[in-house]
Protein backbone atom coordinates (compact mmCIF):
# COMPACT_ATOMS: atom_id res chain seq x y z
CA UNK A 1 0.00 0.00 0.00
CA UNK A 2 1.19 3.60 -0.88
CA UNK A 3 1.48 5.70 2.78
CA UNK A 4 2.01 9.28 3.24
CA UNK A 5 4.24 11.12 6.03
CA UNK A 6 2.24 11.46 9.10
CA UNK A 7 0.05 8.67 8.17
CA UNK A 8 -0.78 6.12 11.19
CA UNK A 9 -0.66 2.46 10.08
CA UNK A 10 -1.74 1.22 13.46
CA UNK A 11 -2.91 2.86 16.56
CA UNK A 12 -1.80 2.02 20.20
CA UNK A 13 -3.36 -0.54 21.55
CA UNK A 14 -4.91 -1.79 18.30
CA UNK A 15 -5.95 -5.62 17.98
CA UNK A 16 -5.16 -6.35 14.53
CA UNK A 17 -2.77 -8.47 13.78
CA UNK A 18 -0.19 -7.57 11.14
CA UNK A 19 3.54 -6.97 9.83
CA UNK A 20 4.29 -3.87 8.22
CA UNK A 21 7.03 -4.51 5.49
CA UNK A 22 8.80 -1.20 4.40
CA UNK A 23 9.81 -1.76 0.78
CA UNK A 24 10.02 2.46 0.27
CA UNK A 25 9.93 5.27 2.63
CA UNK A 26 10.16 4.75 6.84
CA UNK A 27 7.79 3.68 9.82
CA UNK A 28 8.60 4.44 13.43
CA UNK A 29 6.78 3.39 16.63
CA UNK A 30 5.63 6.26 18.45
CA UNK A 31 4.20 7.13 22.15
CA UNK A 32 3.63 10.46 23.34
CA UNK A 33 5.04 11.25 27.14
CA UNK A 34 4.19 13.98 29.25
CA UNK A 35 7.04 15.76 30.55
CA UNK A 36 6.28 18.93 33.07
CA UNK A 37 2.63 18.79 31.45
CA UNK A 38 3.80 18.98 27.94
CA UNK A 39 3.37 16.15 25.35
CA UNK A 40 6.71 15.01 24.12
CA UNK A 41 6.97 12.69 21.13
CA UNK A 42 9.42 10.01 21.32
CA UNK A 43 10.20 7.27 18.64
CA UNK A 44 10.71 3.94 20.32
CA UNK A 45 11.68 1.96 16.77
CA UNK A 46 12.21 2.50 13.35
CA UNK A 47 12.13 0.45 10.16
CA UNK A 48 13.92 1.61 6.94
CA UNK A 49 13.09 -0.16 4.17
CA UNK A 50 13.75 -4.19 4.53
CA UNK A 51 12.61 -4.00 8.11
CA UNK A 52 9.20 -4.35 9.75
CA UNK A 53 7.04 -3.19 12.12
CA UNK A 54 4.67 -5.10 14.12
CA UNK A 55 1.03 -4.74 15.83
CA UNK A 56 1.42 -6.82 18.74
CA UNK A 57 5.17 -7.95 19.97
CA UNK A 58 5.18 -11.60 18.82
CA UNK A 59 3.65 -13.13 16.05
CA UNK A 60 2.08 -15.83 18.56
CA UNK A 61 1.17 -13.20 20.94
CA UNK A 62 -2.14 -10.63 21.36
CA UNK A 63 -0.35 -8.49 23.57
CA UNK A 64 -0.27 -5.18 21.45
CA UNK A 65 2.68 -2.84 21.38
CA UNK A 66 2.63 0.44 22.96
CA UNK A 67 2.74 2.98 20.33
CA UNK A 68 1.06 4.31 17.18
CA UNK A 69 2.94 2.71 13.83
CA UNK A 70 3.18 5.96 11.92
CA UNK A 71 4.58 6.64 8.69
CA UNK A 72 7.63 8.70 9.11
CA UNK A 73 8.13 9.44 5.47
CA UNK A 74 6.04 8.54 2.50
CA UNK A 75 6.70 5.44 0.51
CA UNK A 76 5.20 1.71 -0.09
CA UNK A 77 4.58 -0.78 2.90
CA UNK A 78 3.09 -4.67 2.75
CA UNK A 79 0.90 -5.13 5.34
CA UNK A 80 0.48 -8.74 6.29
CA UNK A 81 -1.99 -10.10 8.37
CA UNK A 82 -0.41 -12.91 10.96
CA UNK A 83 -3.15 -14.86 9.54
CA UNK A 84 -1.60 -15.21 6.20
CA UNK A 85 1.87 -15.52 7.48
CA UNK A 86 0.60 -18.61 9.67
CA UNK A 87 -0.73 -20.09 7.05
CA UNK A 88 1.73 -19.53 4.17
CA UNK A 89 4.76 -21.12 6.36
CA UNK A 90 3.05 -24.75 6.55
CA UNK A 91 3.37 -24.17 2.82
CA UNK A 92 6.56 -22.32 2.03
CA UNK A 93 9.72 -22.60 5.15
CA UNK A 94 11.50 -19.98 3.26
CA UNK A 95 8.18 -17.48 5.44
CA UNK A 96 10.15 -18.78 9.03
CA UNK A 97 13.53 -17.75 7.36
CA UNK A 98 12.35 -14.21 6.32
CA UNK A 99 10.52 -14.35 10.42
CA UNK A 100 13.71 -14.93 11.90
CA UNK A 101 15.57 -12.00 9.63
CA UNK A 102 12.86 -9.82 10.39
CA UNK A 103 13.17 -10.62 13.96
CA UNK A 104 17.26 -10.45 13.88
CA UNK A 105 17.66 -7.17 12.53
CA UNK A 106 15.16 -5.79 15.01
CA UNK A 107 16.46 -7.30 18.24
CA UNK A 108 19.80 -5.62 16.84
CA UNK A 109 18.81 -2.47 16.52
CA UNK A 110 16.85 -2.32 19.82
CA UNK A 111 20.73 -3.64 21.66
CA UNK A 112 22.46 -0.37 20.04
CA UNK A 113 18.85 1.61 20.86
CA UNK A 114 19.45 0.91 24.55
CA UNK A 115 23.15 0.50 24.80
CA UNK A 116 22.87 4.25 23.17
CA UNK A 117 19.76 5.40 25.51
CA UNK A 118 22.31 4.26 28.55
CA UNK A 119 25.11 6.83 27.09
CA UNK A 120 26.12 9.18 30.37
CA UNK A 121 25.52 12.30 28.55
CA UNK A 122 23.09 13.70 25.82
CA UNK A 123 26.30 14.65 23.78
CA UNK A 124 27.77 11.25 24.05
CA UNK A 125 24.85 10.00 23.53
CA UNK A 126 24.98 11.17 19.90
CA UNK A 127 28.36 10.45 19.26
CA UNK A 128 27.13 6.57 19.79
CA UNK A 129 24.15 7.02 18.05
CA UNK A 130 26.54 7.97 15.03
CA UNK A 131 28.76 5.23 15.83
CA UNK A 132 26.61 2.14 16.25
CA UNK A 133 23.38 3.29 13.61
CA UNK A 134 24.93 5.35 11.19
CA UNK A 135 22.18 4.23 8.65
CA UNK A 136 19.54 5.50 10.72
CA UNK A 137 21.31 8.85 11.00
CA UNK A 138 21.65 9.06 7.48
CA UNK A 139 17.89 8.39 6.96
CA UNK A 140 16.39 10.69 9.38
CA UNK A 141 16.08 14.48 10.52
CA UNK A 142 17.31 16.21 13.61
CA UNK A 143 13.85 16.13 15.44
CA UNK A 144 13.33 12.53 14.59
CA UNK A 145 17.07 12.08 15.71
CA UNK A 146 16.21 13.97 19.01
CA UNK A 147 12.98 12.17 19.41
CA UNK A 148 14.89 8.59 18.76
CA UNK A 149 17.29 9.20 21.40
CA UNK A 150 15.49 11.51 23.97
CA UNK A 151 17.72 14.15 23.55
CA UNK A 152 17.31 17.85 22.85
CA UNK A 153 17.24 18.87 19.01
CA UNK A 154 20.32 21.46 20.03
CA UNK A 155 22.53 18.56 21.34
CA UNK A 156 21.72 16.97 17.84
CA UNK A 157 22.69 20.21 16.07
CA UNK A 158 26.00 20.57 18.29
CA UNK A 159 27.03 16.87 17.96
CA UNK A 160 26.09 17.05 14.17
CA UNK A 161 28.83 20.10 14.24
CA UNK A 162 30.85 18.51 15.98
CA UNK A 163 31.69 15.63 13.78
CA UNK A 164 31.82 17.52 11.18
CA UNK A 165 34.27 19.87 11.92
CA UNK A 166 36.15 17.98 15.49
CA UNK A 167 35.29 21.22 17.26
CA UNK A 168 32.72 21.75 19.89
CA UNK A 169 30.10 25.20 18.88
CA UNK A 170 31.25 28.23 20.60
CA UNK A 171 28.57 29.24 23.08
Amino acid sequence: MRIRRGEVLSWSGDRTKKVYFVCEGMLGRIISIEVNGIAKRRIMSIALPGLALTSTTHLYRNTPHEGDIVALRSGIVVGISYKAIKAFKTEEPAIETLIDILTHKKKRQLEAHIQILHSTSPFERYLLFDKLMPEIRQATNQREQADFLGISRRTVQEASYFLLTGKRPKK
